[in-house]
C-alpha cells in the first residue's frame, strides 16, 4: 500500500481556537500528531496572524521547534496577494520552516481587473519565493473560476507560483468541481479537501460545509483524479458549520449531482453556543477523517 502525505488544516479546529482560551497553535500541532497527520496547514489571516497566535520572531521559532520535535511538516495560509503583505508572510513562512504559502485575492473590481492585479503581484513575488524556498499557491477561493486561475498562472509563468485546488470552492462561482479541476490541472501542487451541500434560503443559494462524507461533492472521484495526477500531499479541512454565498453573476447552477439543492436554513457554527459548536466540530472531524481514510484505503493508499 502506498503512503499519502496528509495535513490537517487549522480551520478544522476553528471553534476550538475561538472558544477555548487554552487552545493554541501548539495544542493544534499536538492534536494533528495524535490524529496521525504528517503535517499541518495553519491559517495566518488577520490580527496576531489568526491561528499562529503571535507575530514575533521568538514565537515563530517556538512553533518551528514544536513542529520539528513532533516531525510535523507545515504549510501557511494567508489571503491578499498585495506585494507588501505577501513579502511579510513569505518571510514568516520561512521562519516557521513552511514550504508553501497559500493565498487568494482580496481585490474588488471586475474579473479582468482582478486577474491583471493578481498577475502583477505574483510576478513581482516569484523571485522572493524562490530566494526563500517557499512555494506560493493561488487557491480557487470563491472568486476565480478554474480557467481564470489557469490564465493567471500561465501569465505568471514561474515554477514557484502554482495552484491550490479546493474541492468545493468552485461551487461558489457556479462551477462544477470537476470542471475546475480539469482547468487547473497543469498548475495544481496543493489541495484542500472538504465537503459541501448546496442550500437555498431567502432566495439565495449557499454552500454549506458538512462533515466529509455527508455532502454531495464527488469526493471519491476528485481524490482518485488527483492521485492519478501524481499528487502525493492532501490537506484535510473540516468545514462543518461554514456557509458562503454562491455568486449570482456566473449564470445558472450546473445540473450535476453536487449541485442538488436542499431547501433549508444554513447552520453557522460561530452562531452556536460554545458547547454545541465544539462538540459538532469534533464529531465532524472524526467522522470525516474516518470516511477519508476508508476511501484512501480503497484506492490503495495509507493516509498519514
Amino acid at each position: 500500500m502506498k503512503t499519502l502525505e496528509c495535513h490537517l488544516h487549522s480551520y478544522s479546529m476553528q471553534n476550538h481556537f475561538i472558544h477555548l482560551p487554552e487552545y493554541d497553535v501548539f495544542r493544534f500541532i499536538d492534536d494533528a500528531k495524535e490524529l496521525g497527520f504528517s503535517g499541518v496547514n495553519i491559517s495566518a489571516n488577520g490580527p496576531d496572524y489568526r491561528n499562529l497566535g503571535g507575530t514575533t520572531a521568538a514565537h515563530f521559532a517556538n512553533i518551528k521547534n514544536h513542529l520539528q520535535d513532533n516531525s510535523i511538516a507545515c504549510e501557511l495560509d494567508t489571503s491578499d496577494t498585495r506585494v507588501p503583505h505577501m513579502t511579510e508572510l513569505l518571510k514568516v513562512a520561512r521562519a516557521l520552516g513552511a514550504d508553501t504559502l497559500r493565498v487568494y485575492t482580496r481585490y474588488a473590481g471586475t474579473a479582468s481587473e482582478l486577474i491583471k492585479w493578481t498577475v502583477s503581484d505574483l510576478q513581482q513575488l516569484a523571485p522572493l519565493a524562490e530566494a526563500l524556498g517557499v512555494q506560493i499557491v493561488l487557491e480557487n477561493h470563491e472568486d476565480f473560476t478554474g480557467m481564470q486561475v489557469c490564465e493567471i498562472l500561465d501569465a505568471v509563468d514561474s515554477p514557484w507560483v502554482n495552484a491550490l485546488y479546493d474541492y468545493g470552492n468552485s461551487q461558489n462561482v457556479a462551477e462544477d468541481p470537476i470542471v475546475a479541476l480539469q482547468a487547473m490541472r497543469p498548475h495544481i501542487t496543493r489541495i484542500h479537501m472538504k465537503d459541501h451541500i448546496v442550500i437555498q434560503h431567502d432566495d439565495q443559494y449557499w454552500t454549506q460545509g458538512v462533515a466529509i462524507g455527508e455532502g454531495t461533492l464527488p469526493f471519491s472521484e476528485l481524490t482518485q483524479r488527483l492521485l492519478d495526477m501524481g499528487i502525493t500531499r492532501l490537506c484535510f479541512e473540516n468545514s462543518w458549520g461554514y456557509v458562503a454565498p454562491i455568486s449570482q453573476t456566473h449564470g445558472p447552477l450546473p445540473t450535476t449531482d453536487c449541485f442538488k439543492v436542499f431547501d433549508r436554513a444554513p447552520f453557522i457554527a460561530r452562531a452556536m453556543p460554545a458547547e454545541q459548536a465544539l462538540a459538532g466540530e469534533l464529531k465532524a472531524l472524526q467522522e470525516g477523517l474516518r470516511h477519508f481514510r476508508n476511501i484512501c484505503a480503497g484506492l490503495g493508499y495509507r493516509a498519514l
